[in-house]
């Protein structure tokens, strides 16, 4: 799968040549062929007339690098260089070139088995080569379609496309392991021609921040070419071979199993190679790596991958060509399997993309979802030019599409799109914390005074909240503030009053810790859904039963339960809003802990901060007791410098502080790790706790490996007998390891943390909780599959951890919530290492790196954004030549005043009919207000009765500029009348539901009065007993809504509930399947008496 960023070139040209193309008479036979010594550059050019492309050699390439024509010699734009020299330590010189990039670099990857039949068929290899070509040119295309540059003096710029862009191109086929591996490099020229205001043309640079958000754009487009071309998929088929849909092309069914057994070790040695030449090479720009480095990158892959020595002698014997060659075809018909683009349904495509877009973001650009199109349309056996496909699924996608931009306004960069889906969910999740918040309640009582310590005032609040009646409670607190210990004293209080609490996270780990703590009950949230009875299928879309399942005694979730979810800023929206209609149809309390500041959700998120928002009952813990001066006093400095670093201030101060206290440390890239992974390893023999926070697996990987080795050769470990875990991690007597998956069976949770006891030479485990002493044996496939090392994790795996002292790698893909986690671990030290040149360049990093936000907060957040990045531009019109991205702006004589209602009033044409009768009156309000909102306190009051006459939805008083039009006491009249409409609606919803509920249980009924009573008597009675509290609430509203008075009847609601709902559970499995076999006998001659259920439904009507 093509995948990645763009990754900026500052070396010279003629180390990019040596780079790419390899030195002028390299053996062609080695290992090192990796580098294509004799492969031409592609050079292409991209206008508005197509693309033109040739093949240019060695010299041209260096002169097109730096940007000089290679056939005119004409000057692209200003080019510097700057090349700095010094003496290394081995006494060498060593000369650095920085300034300008050359270029823009990114990756084309083939699929694994595809490489691998190309290795294996030459045809295939020279129709594959010519496919990636082919798709290096596609993703030229796509850069120039959204790729965008600014002109115009700051504060009145504008986005201009580019006239003109040029790339180049070079294949490979091999890793540097040697292993097939068929991959292309594409460069794009940091700069491209534009058509200025005045007419004039120039060479300008892309805007940064659209073109690093065109990364998937590219790769998908590019991945989409090959699986659809045409001469690569009859070269499959020719071979006797299968092509199958899939990433990277897609794959060849034959090679699949090789992949499987010979590849993935060779993939991890090519991964981590090429993961670590990468991570020098941008932190040594312009250097040529020497031959040591090289083979020292080859030494680290193949130990950190090596199961044993015995494994890596028959891998220097393997025949890698044999291995190919007995790979027996099986389309002995040679047909080409692919379907007709009539057959493809565009819609289906266009409803997957949205969906796994809606899995991840909250917004997103046009780019984005033409990326998530081509995604889609990759996965169907398709063949040739799919650009009508294409074009048909963007238009079905459109409709379900809603702007936070005006009709016609789009931005390159800007993610202002969304989906219904999304925005029916956000308003879900709002409905139900505007509920709980309006519930109110009162606060309980807890102990102050914990024996040797006494919680803090803020800690007392907060335990008395979650100790009290509120329906929801957001607790929010800094790394180190005793969320923990507050809430143990919140649990025993309501434990003293008969009630009961139950704690939930995310991750299973999560919430088996805090439930250990605080002496409660734990689970994940995924679990105690799908104990529920919800399911939640591959792309990620739950999907609830028409009736909750019990949950076990000790989860028991009811109007006495006090829900507590911790980590919550990791929930993503999704199932939040299935958490929230079981806590809703249960009546638990709900208790959300976290913190917007720390690690958020890796899919769509912005949960915590809508909770936040919404609450009348939060508190912000902000009394940091974590960290401790060498005497055991509370480091008070640190606390506070750390509350700082939670608000992204005075990155500067904060990294002075470190120096100052000698917790600073830079070095070149193997010198950091070998730093860390020995003082983790000392700090550990001296029984202190300490772990490595890094940014991605890989390096955490490596610190991992160095660790173990110092502590076996240190005989801390027994390595008699050992074991092979995920990613060839040894196993040994006395590591410290971490489970990767979660397994009831074995009790394990992903991301727990084990001592290892017994290591078995069937390739079991035994090992041992690190903080409670649970035992668990770990078979030798899970072993294999879900054990590594845990002396080093990435920010996630790290997010509620304490230990004595914690080591923080910054780099380039750590951002702001994983460098406060890294260093808000350690209670005694924290200590920040960065791979650099001095401190200097290691502040630089850090401050960088606190400045990245780079997960989904949200669709207000996203809102705010994409609004943020329109007020920074001019909305002026543009010539059509230069294809405008800012389309139909408002005449200069209309206000720039975004329209009130007009996304809004589409969002209630697919509501209901009533809905729909308001649409008139909306519309009027719309044309007489729109673009000149009341101003004087006449015009305040005629929009004030035009806008409460046509049945307000709580929708279109958060439109802008409806709050300053209005007097608060008006907006808070009608903002209860809105409260009170939802309150109703909901209700109807859940009179419907109960409606067909007790129908089926009727029929149910007399099913079981011909074939035995199996229990379903009392179920009837439950659900009656619901429905009768409904419809007296249902006519409780209509009768305020008559009288105009505005009454919160949710917590009467909630009451009776509670007093009047049957304690009776429900039927076992066993008599659920007796039942259904009755039902299914009885449906030969079904019942057919409705005339009740429709009286009842009728009944339910607002």
């Amino acid at each position: 799968m093509s995948k990645g960023g763009f990754v900026a070139f500052r070396g010279s040209a003629a180390v990019a040549e040596r780079y790419l193309a390899g030195r002028p008479g390299q053996d062609a036979s080695a290992p090192a062929a990796y580098l294509a010594a004799d492969r031409p550059f592609q050079h292409g050019v991209v206008t508005d007339h197509g693309v033109q492309t040739s093949h240019i050699d060695r010299e041209q390439f260096r002169s097109w690098a730096e940007h000089i024509d290679p056939e005119t010699g004409e000057t692209r734009g200003s080019f510097r260089q700057r090349v700095t020299r010094s003496v290394g330590k081995d006494g060498k010189l060593v000369e650095k070139v920085g300034g300008t990039p050359l270029y823009q670099e990114t990756l084309i990857s083939a699929s694994k088995s595809l490489s691998l039949a190309a290795a294996a068929d030459d045809r295939i290899a020279e129709a594959l080569e010519g496919a990636m070509a082919r798709a290096a040119v596609r993703m030229a295309e796509a850069y120039r379609e959204h790729a965008v540059t600014r002109v115009g003096p700051r504060g009145k710029q504008e986005q201009v496309k580019f006239d003109q862009i040029e790339f180049t191109s070079v294949q490979h086929h091999t890793s540097r392991t040697g292993d097939p591996h068929a991959h292309r490099h594409v460069q794009f020229l940091t700069t491209g021609l534009v058509t200025l205001p005045d007419g004039t043309q120039a060479w300008r640079a892309p805007d940064g921040s659209v073109l690093y958000r065109l990364a998937e754009r590219l790769h998908a487009a590019a991945d989409l070419a090959i699986a659809t071309d045409v001469e690569l998929r009859e070269a499959i088929a020719e071979a006797g071979y299968t092509w199958v849909p899939g990433e990277g092309g897609g794959g060849v069914k034959e090679f699949e199993t090789l992949s499987d057994e010979f590849s993935q070790r060779r993939d991890q040695v090519a991964a981590r190679r090429e993961s670590l030449e990468a991570q020098w090479r941008a932190e040594h720009p312009g250097r040529e790596p020497s031959a040591r480095q090289v083979q020292q990158w080859d030494h680290v892959g193949w130990q950190a991958t090596r199961p044993d020595k015995h494994e890596l002698a028959a891998e220097a014997q393997f025949d890698q060509d044999a291995r190919l060659a007995a790979v027996v075809p099986t389309n002995t018909s040679r047909a080409v399997h692919s379907v007709g683009h009539d057959d493809v349904d565009a819609r289906q495509i266009a409803e997957d993309a949205l969906t796994s877009l809606a899995q991840q973001h909250s917004a997103w650009s046009r780019a984005d979802l033409m990326a998530a199109l081509d995604r889609q349309l990759a996965l169907r056996p398709v063949m040739g030019d799919a650009s009508a496909l294409q074009a048909a699924a963007l238009q079905a996608a459109e409709v379900e599409l809603v702007s936070f931009y005006d009709d016609g306004v789009t931005l390159e960069g800007a993610r202002h799109y969304t989906s219904r889906a999304v925005l029916a969910t956000d308003a879900a999740i709002t409905r139900s914390l505007r509920r709980r918040a309006q519930a109110g309640g009162v606060d309980g009582e807890v102990e102050v005074d914990r024996g040797g310590f006494s919680l803090s005032d803020g800690q007392a609040a907060a335990a008395r909240a979650v100790a009290g009646t509120h329906q929801l409670v957001v607790i929010e607190g800094a790394a180190g503030t005793g969320k923990t210990t507050m809430l143990s004293a919140a649990n025993e209080a309501i434990q003293a009053e008969g009630r009961r609490l139950v704690a939930v996270s995310p991750t299973k780990r999560g919430a088996l810790e805090m439930a250990s703590e605080i002496g409660a009950e734990g689970s994940s949230v995924h679990g105690l859904l799908v104990r529920a009875g919800a399911r939640f299928d591959d792309q990620g879309r739950w999907s609830l039963p028409d009736l909750w399942r019990h949950q076990p005694d000790h989860l028991r979730m009811d109007a006495r339960t006090t829900l507590v979810v911790d980590e919550v800023g990791m929930l993503d929206m999704n199932t939040a809003q299935a958490l929230h209609q079981y806590c809703d149809d249960t009546g638990v309390q709900l208790v959300l802990m976290g913190d917007r500041r720390q690690l958020a959700a890796v899919g769509r998120g912005g949960y915590l901060a809508k909770a936040v928002h919404r609450a009348t009952t939060a508190h912000d813990l902000r009394d940091v007791r974590r960290f401790r001066t060498a005497d055991g006093a509370s480091d008070e400095e640190y606390a506070s410098a750390s509350l700082a670093l939670r608000e992204r201030e005075d990155a500067e101060g904060f990294f002075e502080l470190l120096t100052e206290r000698g917790q600073v440390r830079v070095g070149e890239p193997d010198e950091v790790i070998d730093r860390v992974a020995e003082t983790v390893a000392l700090e550990l023999q001296a029984d202190q706790s300490s772990i490595a926070i890094t940014a991605t697996n890989a390096t955490a990987a490596r610190i991992n490996r160095a660790v173990y080795d110092s502590l076996a050769a240190d005989g801390v470990l027994d390595t008699r007998v050992t074991a092979t875990g995920r990613d060839g991690d040894p196993i040994a007597v006395g590591a410290r390891v971490a489970t990767r998956q979660n397994d009831a069976d074995l009790q394990v949770a992903n991301r727990q943390v084990w001592t290892v006891k017994r290591v078995n030479r069937d390739g079991r485990v035994i090992v041992a909780d690190a903080e409670t002493g649970h035992h668990a044996t770990l078979e030798a496939d899970y072993v294999r599959e879900h054990l590594q090392l845990a002396y080093a994790v990435t920010a996630h795996g790290a997010q509620g951890m304490t230990v004595d002292t914690a080591h923080t790698l910054v780099s380039d893909q750590m951002n702001a919530a994983g460098t406060y986690v890294g260093l808000t671990r350690g209670r005694s030290a924290n200590v920040l290492h960065a791979v650099g040149l001095d401190e200097d360049d290691a502040r630089a990093q850090f401050v960088a790196a606190m400045g990245r936000e780079g997960s989904d907060h949200g669709l207000d957040a996203a809102r705010a954004d994409a609004c943020d990045r329109l007020q920074s531009l001019a909305p002026t019109p543009v010539e059509q030549h230069r294809r405008p991205v800012i389309e139909e702006a408002p005449p200069v004589s209309e206000p720039a005043t975004p329209a009130p209602f007009r996304s809004r009033l589409r969002d209630l044409e697919a509501s209901t009919p009533a809905a729909q009768q308001r649409l008139a009156g909306l519309a009027a309000v719309e044309e007489r207000w729109h673009g000149a909102m009341p101003q004087t306190p006449e015009q305040r009051r005629q929009f004030e009765q035009q806008f409460a006459a046509v049945g307000v939805d709580r929708r279109l008083l958060d439109a802008p500029g409806v709050a300053d039009a209005m007097s608060q006491d008006v907006r808070s009249r009608l903002e209860a009348r809105a409260a009170q409409t939802e309150a109703g609606t909901a209700t109807q919803e859940r009179g419907r539901a109960l409606v067909a509920r007790l129908e089926e249980l009727r029929e149910r009924q007399r099913t079981t009065d011909r074939y035995g009573a199996l229990g379903t008597k009392g179920q009837i009675a439950e659900v009656q007993a619901r429905l009768s509290v409904e419809k007296e609430h249902l006519e409780a509203l209509k009768a305020d809504r008559a009288s105009g008075e505005y009454v919160d009847r949710e917590p009467e609601r909630q009451r009776r509930l509670a007093e009047s709902l049957p304690t009776t559970q429900r039927t076992s499995d066993e008599r659920q399947r007796r039942l259904t076999q009755a039902v299914q006998m009885m449906r030969e001659s079904p019942a057919q008496e409705t005339s009740e259920a429709s009286q009842e439904v009728h009944q339910m009507e607002m």
